[in-house]
């Protein structure tokens, strides 16, 4: 029998349970952890070097080496290292992403979620199985679960640290303007409210090389079903940006790169029905361009459709990170209702 990870759960609440199922390894409630170390998109994998060199290590490289979506560049999803279970110890329990393969012929199958066990926000993910083959086959059912459930995890940690000390002013402003609530990091700067949106920014030097992060929100009425294509949200993004988001040289603009097709996906945003795209963005005019995040969200109840938007420009840098952060800032977005709005 294959072992399948279902998500039907919210992953907070399966981890917490399996946590407390769990007798080996789990953490006592009186127990004081140390902090979680490793790097943003950082995974651990325990597993003998006998098995990492068959099935088992094939199927973990084409889990967490798949590309990620919408980068100019190809990036894996995650920076996965090995480790054997003899050196698995120490500093390396602490690492904030493990993947824990046991193979051994007297072992049943079976894969479980744990948190917290050597170290606070921990994320663990453990695998038994009898043999190779049996090892694979449960990786390879549950890969998708596997990749999302640390993806979760980082974008959970990354909002928990911008809502230590968030924008509380350019939030505000948001606030007033649409009637909708979002969690803004520290360093973000407005850009631009005229219109039927704005932007703000994000921007640092690293060397000699520039690094900006930009959000865009914005909207326009609701008409028909149609706001919702990949066309649809290419006219209205490049309409905005033709206006608001300008290059250093004439008559230079941002656009969507038409040359990349775009991965749209229906997902649920804080309980609203989105579409979101992943693609690249070009500097009409001018040499510039990366990847961009995009969520179009209808408000029935003001008649309206909300976009917002994240991209990167980060030239000669890995983008992936910076993607990531993107989204748990765009993921914190929710639409207040009506009524208490007026309130």
């Amino acid at each position: 029998m294959i072992m399948i990870l279902k998500r039907t759960f919210p992953i907070v609440f399966l981890i917490a349970f399996l946590s407390a199922c769990v007798k080996d390894g789990s953490k006592s409630s009186d127990k004081v952890l140390p902090t979680s170390s490793g790097k943003y998109g950082e995974v651990l994998v325990v597993v003998d070097s006998t098995y990492e060199n068959r099935k088992t290590g094939a199927v973990l490289e084409t889990i967490f080496f798949k590309g990620v979506e919408g980068l100019p560049q190809k990036e894996p999803m995650f920076r996965m290292s090995t480790v054997a279970p003899r050196d698995f110890k120490s500093i390396l329990k602490r690492s904030r992403n493990l993947v824990r393969i046991t193979i051994a012929d007297h072992r049943e199958s079976q894969i479980k979620v744990e948190s917290d066990v050597w170290a606070k926000d921990q994320l663990l993910i453990q695998l038994f199985a009898p043999n190779d083959e049996e090892a694979a086959r449960i990786l390879e059912k549950n890969k998708q679960n596997i990749r999302d459930y640390f993806n979760e995890k980082e974008i959970e940690r990354l909002q928990a640290q911008f809502s230590i000390k968030p924008n509380k002013d350019i939030a505000k402003q948001i606030l007033k303007r649409f009637d909708v609530s979002i969690v803004i990091p520290p360093a973000f700067v407005m850009m631009d409210t005229s219109g039927n949106g704005l932007w703000l920014q994000k921007q640092k030097q690293v060397g000699e090389h520039e690094i900006l992060q930009g959000i865009m929100i914005y909207e326009v009425p609701y008409t028909s079903d149609s706001t919702f294509s990949s066309n649809e949200m290419i006219l209205s993004r490049d309409y905005f940006t033709k206006s608001h988001i300008q290059g250093v040289r004439d008559s230079s603009y941002m656009t969507v790169y038409r040359d990349y097709k775009l991965m749209p996906k229906e997902i649920n945003l804080n309980g609203k029905y989105a579409v979101e795209y992943r693609g690249l963005w070009n500097m009409k005019n001018d040499f510039m361009g990366g990847p961009f995040v995009h969520y179009t969200i209808v408000d029935e109840k003001r008649n309206r459709v909300l976009h917002i938007d994240g991209f990167v420009y980060a030239p000669k840098f890995n983008k992936r990170e910076y993607v990531r952060e993107l989204d748990a800032i765009l993921q914190t977005f929710e639409i207040i209702p009506a009524q208490k709005a007026q309130n």
